[in-house]
């Protein structure tokens, strides 16, 4: 795995971690930054997925040392998850239409995706989760304070390979995973872009 700093990392976040989660977290978004991994033009990039998982490509966090070495698998998010109530609206749940949930197509062998757009807009939101009245999951809306960020952005080469019309397309691995971190303040520039270099040789 290949890592370019394109910030200095010694300057980092005025609070450690610990201290933020004992100061009483901001109402308010301490700013929207996009951040875009630009792909170079001469590599193409794939994924491969089951039908129901996708990867996250972007991560970011106040420690670059708690973020993850590489992309990861996710759920898609379906309506009815972001039904629970907020813990401090009594444990009272607001109207919250939940459609049909579709059925996940699981493909055994996995299904190939081709990777060309790598962005993110990022706002400070997160939420942690408690309980409330009889032991109902429910949420507290959070934002990060203004400060310094980082920012880990993965993606592996590969290209899409499709044998015959009756097997989904195959993403076939043709290097090893790259990763990039940039540093980054909240409020800051509204659109960071940050470049993966090209394999030496490549």
């Amino acid at each position: 795995m290949r890592f370019a700093i394109l910030a200095p990392t010694a300057l980092m976040l005025a609070c450690s971690s610990g201290e933020l989660r004992e100061q009483t977290p901001p109402e308010v978004s301490p700013g929207t930054v996009t951040i875009r991994l630009l792909l170079p033009s001469a590599q193409t990039f794939c994924d491969q997925t089951n039908g129901c998982y996708g990867w996250q490509h972007i991560f970011v966090g106040a420690d670059p040392a708690t973020l993850p070495q590489g992309a990861m698998q996710w759920w898609p998010s379906y309506a009815g998850s972001a039904c629970a109530p907020q813990c401090a609206n009594n444990c009272v749940q607001e109207y919250c239409p939940v459609p049909g949930i579709i059925p996940c197509p699981i493909q055994p062998l996995g299904v190939g995706e081709p990777v060309t757009n790598v962005e993110t807009t990022w706002n400070g939101y997160y939420e942690d989760w408690s309980t409330c009245g009889a032991n109902v999951a429910c949420y507290n809306p959070h934002y990060l304070p203004r400060g310094r960020y980082y920012a880990r952005m993965c993606v592996t080469p590969g290209t899409i390979t499709q044998t015959d019309g009756s097997a989904p397309p195959t993403c076939v691995q043709t290097g090893a995973e790259e990763c990039v971190d940039v540093a980054f303040d909240a409020p800051g520039p509204s659109l960071i872009e940050v470049p993966l270099p090209p394999i030496e040789g490549g």
